[in-house]
This record gives structure tokens, sequence and C-alpha cells, in this order.
């Protein structure tokens, strides 16, 4: 058994083991009602009774939990951000660890406007148990974005930079929530794929594995572990260089204007160590065809077309190349990009002489 592919594999399936198996609750499900034993601070809320007219952010915290205390003030300025459009309702439940009724009562008041949102204490886990359980989460803090028709747009941690963004994106109409629903669902489908094709791995089902991986590069052709585990497989495993040039040169052709489809493709060929088992022509067309569909703009894929060349031969070419790529980086820095430059520079002149 490769090391490398199990290690790929078994962190791709570890992500569905950390969401637990079927859970109830996620992106695009209905909002279960809140069970709230006393509200602390604010007005009491009752879903679905008072969905409709705006977002609401359910989030679980706990008096002793570090990471909570730092959450406050950020979610302290989302809510004065966006006081019309936006309850905040902070869930925590009484437990053994000093989280008792009176602590969560003494903690708000000592906060006082600097926790300027909701704070209800659950009834008896009720509420954890709908929405943290039901969601297979194991830590704290952590937030449900509900949306006005009642639906779970997003969840996770307030303390991530992304729902600071997504707020404000919602409100004012420039998020998609279908789309990031149907892409909530893709990526659990995949790793729900990674977790079937690791366990035919581990049996010896090689065949069962790679048809697995082609089948997540049908839903997403730019998903970097599965095409990396491919060519593993075709590298350690297979070694049939007709069926994975048959591969390569399908996805090429279906993708092919799809520049983060054939970036990844010609990235992980290129860094194939096996020089035995390279296809270095399927390399240099997956990065033309990545390097042109994003109209010769993006410095990454400009930088792997260069590569692709360099590792045939042709510095000439590779060096243009890499100069359009650091040009293209603008005011943005990205040394790895200047020091390939520098290297293919330095191999140009090893091989004239003047080095």
């Amino acid at each position: 058994m490769n090391r490398k592919v199990f290690s790929i594999l078994f962190s791709a399936a570890a992500m569905v083991m950390m969401a637990t198996p079927g859970m109830a609750l996620d992106v695009g499900d209905k909002a279960p009602p809140l069970s709230i034993i006393k509200w602390v601070k604010g007005k009491p809320v009752s879903f679905p009774k008072d969905l409709g007219n705006k977002l609401y952010l359910v989030e679980f915290w706990a008096t002793w939990c570090p990471p909570c205390k730092m959450s406050i003030p950020l979610l302290t300025r989302l809510q004065n951000k966006h006081m019309k459009e936006l309850t905040i309702i902070g869930v925590t439940a009484p437990d053994d660890r000093g989280n008792s009724v009176s602590a969560i009562e003494r903690f708000t008041r000592k906060q006082g406007e600097d926790m300027s949102y909701t704070v209800a204490i659950d009834d008896r886990d009720k509420t954890t148990k709908a929405y943290l359980v039901a969601a297979g989460i194991q830590g704290i803090p952590h937030s449900f974005l509900v949306g006005k028709d009642g639906l779970i747009i997003w969840h996770g941690s307030p303390l991530d930079p992304e729902l600071m963004d997504i707020v404000p994106n919602i409100l004012s109409g420039k998020y998609n929530v279908a789309e990031a629903i149907k892409e909530k669902k893709l990526q659990a489908d995949i790793a729900q794929r990674f977790q079937d094709i690791s366990m035919d791995y581990q049996r010896g089902k090689i065949s069962r594995a790679w048809d697995g991986i082609v089948s997540v590069l049908k839903i997403d052709p730019s998903n970097e572990e599965a095409m990396d585990v491919l060519m593993q497989l075709y590298v350690t495993e297979t070694r049939d260089r007709k069926a994975f040039r048959s591969f390569v040169s399908g996805h090429i052709a279906s993708y092919r204007e799809n520049s983060a489809a054939m970036r990844t493709l010609a990235r992980i060929l290129c860094s194939n160590m096996d020089i035995t088992s390279r296809v270095p022509d399927l390399a240099i067309e997956a990065a033309k065809a990545g390097y042109t569909a994003t109209e010769k703009k993006d410095p990454i894929a400009i930088a792997i077309y260069a590569l692709a060349l360099y590792q045939v031969g042709d510095l000439d070419k590779a060096i243009v190349l890499q100069k359009e790529a650091v040009a293209a980086l603008g005011s943005e820095e990205d040394q790895s990009l200047v020091d390939a430059l520098a290297f293919y520079e330095q191999c140009k002149r090893l091989i004239s002489g003047t080095s």
C-alpha cells in the first residue's frame, strides 16, 4: 500500500468522520425551533413565528470557553453594523463546568454593551441537540446563519472571517444562497466518495478505487486530492500507461475551457517524480489549455505552463512565460514565482556557458 495514496485518502475520509455520519442538519435545511428556558438579554425569538423579515445568527457558546470570549466583540460589531437586518442569538446550555444559570447571567451583565446582542439559556440542551449535535459539531463556538425563508444559509465558527463578508453580501443580494447550498452538498458528496474510495483501497480493490476517483473528477474536475490520488494509483499500483493517458486526454478534451481543472491536472502531472511514467506531452497540453483559458492573466496558470516547458528543455519559452507570470502578479507577492524565474535563467546561463 502506497503511503502517499493512503495519507491523502485518510485525510479526505477524516473530513467525513469529523462531520459525522448522516448528519440531520446542514446548509439548506430548515432551522429547528429554539427551546429556551430563559432570555438573559434581548427580546425573545421564536422559530418559525419570527422568521421572514430578517436574518438570524444562532451562536452556541459558554462562559468557560476562551474562543467564545474572543468571538464576543466580533459578534457585537456585526450586530451593531446590521441592527435592523440581523438578530444574533447567543445560546448557551448550563453544564457542570461552571456554566450555571447564575454564572451566565453574571457574565452577561459584566460584558454590558460589549456583548450587545441577544443571550439565551438553552432548555435542557434541546436547542444544542437540535443544532450542534444534529450537525455533527463537537466544539464551540459555532454559529448557524438562518435566512428569511427559515433555511440555514451557512454554519461555522463565528471567528471565521467569512462570516463578516457573507452577512453584508446576503443583505445586498450579492450572495447566491442556492449556489452555496449546492456547493455544500457537492462537497459532502465528494467527502463521502473519498471515504468509500479509502475503504476500497485498503481492501486492495484498486480498480474500484480508480473508478471512484474518476467519479469525483467528473463532478469536481479541479479536485487536487482526487487528481493526485489518481496519478499515484497509476504510478504505484496499475502502471497502466494506456489507461492513464486515455483518462488524461479525455479530461483535457472535456474541461479544456476550465482553467482551474487544467491548472490542477498540469501541476499534478509535472510533480510526478517517477520519470518512467511521466506523460510530458499531456502535461504541456493541459498547461497550455489552462494558460489560454484565463486569457493569459493568471500568474499561477502561466507559471505552471512555464514549468511544463522547462521540464522538456524549452528554457527560452519557459523564461519568457515565467517573466509574464511575475509581471502578472502586479502588487501581489509570490517569491516562489520570482525564485523560479531566477532558477530558469541560471539554467540558461549554465547551458550557454556564460555562468
